[in-house]
């Protein structure tokens, strides 16, 4: 057999399972992505629990609608029963999209009547459409289950748009922008549709079966006109014989697509209104350079303190009390800049007869601080001496003179950190209950620098005394 006729059934196979092999997906095949640019507004939309104190914030419900706590149902399955929900203002967005979850269940295959989506013009008004009035203007989006003709041929999804003028029964056909059939009676869990304006263009998308993961395309229409200031709303209504279904709404969300760019910055607190009484809530510049000033004498307090520990001269008590009573009244006086500046910003302000108060107590520990340096160097001078007119023969006496010494003066600094660990509770608790904390801190600050330089001071001083006997 030659090669050549080998060759014809090879290539007949080849195109028949080529032929056979199922196409790749389109583009149109792909769920449907949400706008790029929408910002969610959460006043127009439906979020559970839909009851807050006994009302639906920014709504209201009509009818023999039930609000429960985690659904909505519009008209239970009860034939000619009919409800709706409205929202009480109209929306402001020119470009928007939509996104509710629904679910119409029943008994029989066969349901009657359905829900609509509705974007109008005028709001809350019972009637024969979806147990909304007739001859409306705006937009419904209608969840049909009804079969008059027992074809199965049900569960449609279709939009209309009416001018006002047009009766539902008489134009629905010819009035019909697009729809689609969707099997989502009695689906096992909530049908998602979103409902897009953008451009002028009207899409409608439906998922039936993955709580809105996969949301195809039903239809889609360009050059509509939605204008802004219509109504957002839901409405359904039983069948009047047969077997009714319950139409039970879980959620609605509402985008605005393409904000505009935020051109003003989001105030604070009453700030609105201090504005409106002609007092603008800001710290200029002079108050700012308090707070520098504030900030830099603490800084200045700190870092010359810190040079005269690691330097060759040696505080004295009397020039570290002076230093920090100096320190002390430079804060106090910035401090009151400061509450001058918050009383005319309308700050709350610590009463006149506490801040004299709490001054009071500080000037106390500063007296109480001075003294104790004053005791400390007094007894560290006798122990200089005492050990200078001894000499080096009296050694051991000059050491257990030392120790004894050197215990009397630990009492002493057991005592300032008692001091020390006491004012630290009592400036806690002041910093809970007045609004002049900022002095309690820095009063604490230079109390535990100071202590830390008499501590130091002290043993740099023993340590120099010491290497005599060396």
């Amino acid at each position: 057999m030659k090669p050549s006729v080998l060759l014809v059934p090879i290539a007949f196979l080849s195109t028949t399972l080529a032929w056979n092999r199922n196409p790749p997906p389109t583009h149109a095949e792909d769920p449907l992505l949400p706008a790029k640019n929408r910002r969610y507004d959460y006043k127009q939309s439906l979020k559970k629990p839909f009851m807050y104190n006994g009302a639906m914030p920014f709504w209201e419900h009509i009818g023999n609608a039930f609000v429960a706590l985690d659904f909505i149902r519009l008209a239970p399955s009860v034939p000619g029963l009919r409800g709706a929900v409205w929202r009480s203002a109209p929306n402001e967005y020119k470009e928007w999209e939509a996104e509710f979850s629904f679910k119409a269940h029943g008994q029989n295959y066969v349901g009657g009547k359905g829900l609509a989506f509705w974007y109008t013009q005028e709001r809350a008004i019972e009637g024969p459409v979806f147990g909304n009035g007739d001859k409306w203007k705006g937009l419904g989006v209608f969840m049909d289950t009804s079969d008059p003709a027992n074809q199965r041929l049900n569960s449609i999804i279709y939009a209309i748009i009416n001018d006002g003028t047009k009766s539902y029964q008489e134009d629905q056909e010819s009035s019909r922008l697009g729809g689609c059939l969707r099997d989502y009676k009695n689906s096992p869990v909530p049908v998602v549709i979103r409902v897009s304006y953008i451009s002028r263009t009207l899409r409608v998308a439906v998922d039936t079966m993955n709580k809105g993961s996969k949301l195809m395309t039903c239809f889609e229409r360009n050059d509509i006109d939605l204008p802004a200031g219509y109504h957002f709303g839901f409405s359904a209504e039983s069948a009047s014989t047969g077997t009714p279904d319950d139409h039970d709404l879980f959620s609605f969300e509402v985008y605005e697509v393409n904000p505009p760019l935020k051109t003003q910055k989001h105030l604070r607190p009453h700030e609105e209104e201090m504005i409106r009484k002609g007092e603008e809530v800001k710290v200029d510049e002079s108050d700012k350079l308090v707070f520098e000033e504030v900030k830099k004498i603490v800084e200045e307090q700190q870092q010359k303190i810190q040079e005269e520990i690691d330097g060759p001269n040696i505080l004295s008590a009397a020039q570290l009390a002076a230093t920090v009573s100096d320190t002390q009244f430079r804060i106090v006086e910035s401090l009151n800049t400061i509450h001058k500046k918050l009383e005319s910003l309308g700050a709350p302000i610590q009463p006149h007869e506490s801040t004299s108060r709490s001054l009071e107590e500080i000037n106390k520990q500063i007296s109480s601080m001075t003294g104790s340096l004053h005791a400390m160097e007094n007894v560290v001078k006798g122990l200089v001496d005492h050990i200078i007119q001894q000499g080096r023969k009296n050694a051991p006496e000059i050491t257990k003179v030392l120790k004894e010494e050197l215990k009397s003066l630990n009492a002493k600094m057991e005592d300032i950190d008692h001091r020390q660990s006491y004012q630290h509770q009592l400036t806690q608790t002041r910093l809970v209950n007045s609004s002049s904390w900022f002095s309690y801190v820095a009063f604490l600050i230079l109390l535990q620098l100071a202590a830390m330089v008499a501590y130091n001071w002290y043993k740099r001083r023993l340590e120099l005394n010491e290497k005599k006997f060396i």
